[in-house]
């Protein structure tokens, strides 16, 4: 059995009853060598203390740290929180998680340390994340690189994006193969403790969206590798604490100046001219396509 420490990051904000229920689903957990680091983003409501209240009463076979952020500063920065903490705490591997994820598998913490175990050339692995509402698996956030025509194109034909991505979640619902990846779902993956230090954790000069897809250029211009597991599964309500928030104009805000910061400061590989188009394509999507799709969906309901 192994004996690689891992350190469990769940970031709150609001929403304290998920992370309580996050916390009684890893005690569930079969693998004895992990402790959490809960991290309050200074949530405006009672959440710190009604964890604290919670975690004191010792119901947990794991150690559990309670951090409380001393500003809101997004996802970059109350998770570089917790995962400095868990640096500290001497952890070999660091598993960040939302704390509207749930796990099934008792033997999901073993499976993933003994792949990392195994595979020194792995830096991150990101598994199989099903929508609960849809019971569909999320695709990885992109299987290769961003280029600037595909993505474009892909903007541009928004629409017919969403089909062929429905076709690719059924498809690699039944597939069991890993598969190397460019960058996965920052809701749930987990990342070796020194190669996270080594390219400089989080960019915290985003705050919400575009996080994971920094994480992920910046492992690939280093030529660490990372991996999508779709057979090992965890189950996520998606964006209950966002779209509890933020309205969808808000959310495309913060995704076109997350994707802008990504090209601007990650990708200068590509022209500023192309960078732009790309920026232009992004901006349509957000404006124009998501807004008739949300109101066809509520016309459609409504019928």
């Amino acid at each position: 059995m192994s004996s690689s420490k891992v350190g469990i990051v769940i970031l709150n904000y609001m929403t304290y009853e998920l992370t309580i229920n996050c916390l009684d689903n890893l005690n569930n957990m079969e693998y004895n060598n992990f402790f959490v680091v809960v991290v309050d983003n200074l949530s405006p409501n009672n959440s710190y203390e009604k964890i604290f209240e919670y975690i004191s009463k010792g119901k947990f076979k794991y150690d559990i740290y309670l951090l409380k952020s001393d500003k809101n500063g997004g996802y970059s920065y109350g998770n570089n929180l917790g995962v400095k903490k868990a640096e500290n705490l001497k952890a070999d591997y660091i598993l960040i998680m939302n704390n509207d994820i749930f796990i099934k598998e008792n033997n999901f913490l073993n499976k993933l340390v003994d792949y990392l175990d195994e595979n020194k050339n792995i830096a991150m692995i990101g598994p199989g994340i099903i929508q609960k509402k849809k019971n569909l698996m999320e695709i990885p956030l992109y299987s290769r690189r961003i280029k600037s025509i595909k993505k474009i194109v892909s903007n541009i034909l928004y629409p017919f994006t969403i089909f062929l991505n429905k076709m690719l979640r059924r498809k690699i619902q039944s597939c069991k193969k890993p598969m190397k990846v460019y960058s996965v779902a920052g809701c749930c993956f987990i990342i070796r403790t020194n190669i996270f230090k080594k390219i400089g954790y989080f960019d915290e000069n985003v705050f919400l969206y575009g996080e994971e897809l920094i994480l992920g250029e910046k492992l690939y211009q280093k030529g660490y590798e990372v991996y999508f597991i779709p057979s090992l599964r965890v189950y996520h309500n998606h964006s209950t604490t966002i779209s509890s928030i933020y309205d969808y104009k808000k959310i495309g805000e913060m995704q076109l100046r997350s994707h802008k910061y990504y090209l601007d400061e990650y990708r200068k590989d590509i022209s500023k001219i192309v960078r732009s188009m790309m920026l232009y394509s992004e901006y349509f999507k957000e404006k124009i396509y998501v807004p008739l799709i949300i109101l066809i969906k509520k016309v459609l309901k409504q019928v």
